[in-house]
């Protein structure tokens, strides 16, 4: 179920939504139809304001209708390009091409766009947190309301001090650009505990699911999950217990509300968008006859098939995985013939690609149209709440223990084409085991927009980058932040700068 098919109802808010930071807001020709002073006073306000968080998540557009967009494309494209996943295949002289030979700096026109899409999210989180409650209307869907929008409060933090370490903590909303919203970086243990407390206000707020037209939106278990990611992400002995506690209240055995696809083909496969794997997904549009423009879904196939395909201008083929990763999949794992093709058949004549590209998104069953395409970007699955469960184990109890070996096993036996493929793991010691739990994501998220953030996790940054792209400058810590836009930092004097930037 598609939920966000908004935009006819976001793009008035989108007026009241400036953000701090965000200069050049103050140059959009936007028609203000709304002000704080006349919104805000009904449930379906208080809905549209929800709404409007969720027009920051896929394309949005700038005075020059250059699509951009928290998840759009930037968000899973920089973790393939940052990390050992891609390369980019046309040398177009962007910030794309920096992020893959690790040349970005502090003026990467990528990285200003992720910064400032992100704080255009909280600001419009935040706008529905000072407002909702003011408002007249039913206090459980009022809750309800106000749990999302924490929810998504905490996801975009999440995603910002991962990006960024240190970042400013705005949690009032900014529609000037006085001297007093300029506000210093708050450091990550003060951003973590922030984030904890939004998922946990969501946690309870949520239902445990999302029927109708709010199938997609998230749940309480959307928020369990990420309060297990972050724990995992911000590591030490009682995060790695709140992981396995969260985790655990989802559930781990087979059976429950969230439960592996039988064939990892199926996890794709756009009828099971938002189906029993996914905790939490961005749902994209398809394109329309309104927004023609917003192919987002399409971002998800097209930029890594090659132009043979067809495509917009310059974008067909823009990234290719490593052959790294390629060869690190058996050819009796599964999870190789979904995610990649070497080859294929073209009016009838067999084209070689020229190396492997990523078609895991690309839905060839109930869809065949490269640029159209409907399928979501799954940020949490099932898989996921498994792979995190067994490090979780293995950090408590510095090894392998039988819980944990059965989450990993789970995953790799959905993959298993043969008797002979993909053994069971048995025990092992701590580095090991880690060694294998960070395998095993490698080869289950594809470009799903994790890898970067896995290889900083686990301080292998450095590592598995020289192995995959050989010989370019990657260095630890400098790389496991990215810097902060100069652009920011001229508008914001109180930013200081990542280390090596």
């Amino acid at each position: 179920m598609k939920i966000y098919n908004l935009k006819k109802m976001i793009l008035p808010l989108v007026a009241i939504t400036l953000v701090w930071g965000c200069e050049s807001l103050l140059d959009e020709k936007v028609k203000t139809f709304f002000t704080e002073d006349t919104f805000y006073q009904t449930e379906e306000d208080a809905r549209l304001a929800i709404n409007g968080i969720y027009g920051h998540l896929g394309a949005t557009f700038d005075g020059a209708l250059n699509a951009n967009g928290i998840y759009f494309t930037n968000y899973w494209t920089v973790n393939a390009l940052a990390s050992d996943e891609g390369v980019t295949s046309l040398n177009l002289g962007d910030g794309f091409n920096q992020i893959s030979v690790m040349a970005h700096g502090p003026d990467n026109a990528i990285v200003l766009q992720m910064w400032s899409n992100i704080y255009l999210g909280i600001n419009a989180a935040n706008l529905a947190i000072l407002n909702i409650p003011n408002i007249d209307m039913n206090d459980d869907i009022k809750d309800a309301l106000l749990g999302e929008a924490h929810f998504m409060r905490g996801l975009l933090y999440f995603e910002l001090v991962r990006f960024f370490g240190e970042v400013p903590l705005q949690l009032e909303p900014t529609t000037t650009f006085e001297s007093s919203a300029y506000l210093p970086r708050s450091t990550k243990a003060d951003v973590y505990t922030q984030i904890f407390l939004d998922f946990t206000i969501a946690e309870t707020s949520l239902p445990d699911a999302q029927v109708g037209v709010d199938n997609g939106r998230p749940t309480s278990y959307s928020a369990k999950a990420y309060i297990a990611k972050a724990a995992l992400q911000q590591g030490g002995s009682e995060n790695y217990q709140l992981a396995k506690t969260k985790l655990e209240e989802i559930g781990i055995q087979s059976g429950g509300q969230f439960d592996l696809w039988d064939d990892f083909g199926d996890v794709f496969l756009i009828p099971n968008n938002n189906g029993k794997e996914v905790l939490f997904a961005i749902s994209f549009f398809e394109g329309s006859e309104v927004f023609s423009t917003l192919w987002e879904g399409g971002h998800l196939v097209f930029r890594t098939l090659p132009s043979v395909y067809g495509g917009r201008p310059n974008a067909g083929g823009r990234e290719q995985p490593t052959l790294n990763l390629y060869n690190a999949f058996d050819d009796n794992d599964r999870r190789k013939e979904v995610t990649f093709m070497t080859e294929d058949i073209i009016n009838g004549e067999t084209i070689d690609f020229g190396g492997p590209r990523v078609v895991k998104y690309w839905d060839q069953v109930n869809e065949f149209d490269v640029n159209g395409t409907a399928n979501d970007l799954q940020l949490i699955r099932y898989a996921d709440v498994l792979l995190m469960y067994a490090e979780a184990l293995n950090e408590i109890n510095n090894g392998s223990t039988q819980p944990a070996l059965d989450a990993i096993n789970r995953v790799r036996a959905r993959s298993r084409m043969d008797a002979g493929a993909l053994p069971d793991l048995t025990a092992m010691g701590y580095e090991d085991f880690k060694d294998a739990i960070l395998l095993e994501r490698r080869k289950e998220f594809v470009w799903e927009g994790q890898r970067w953030f896995d290889l900083v996790r686990y301080g292998k940054l450095a590592e598995k980058v020289n192995s995959a792209k050989p010989g370019l400058p990657v260095a630890e810590p400098k790389h496991n932040l990215f810097p902060i836009p100069q652009r920011e930092r001229d508008l914001n004097p109180n930013l200081d700068q990542n280390t090596g930037y």
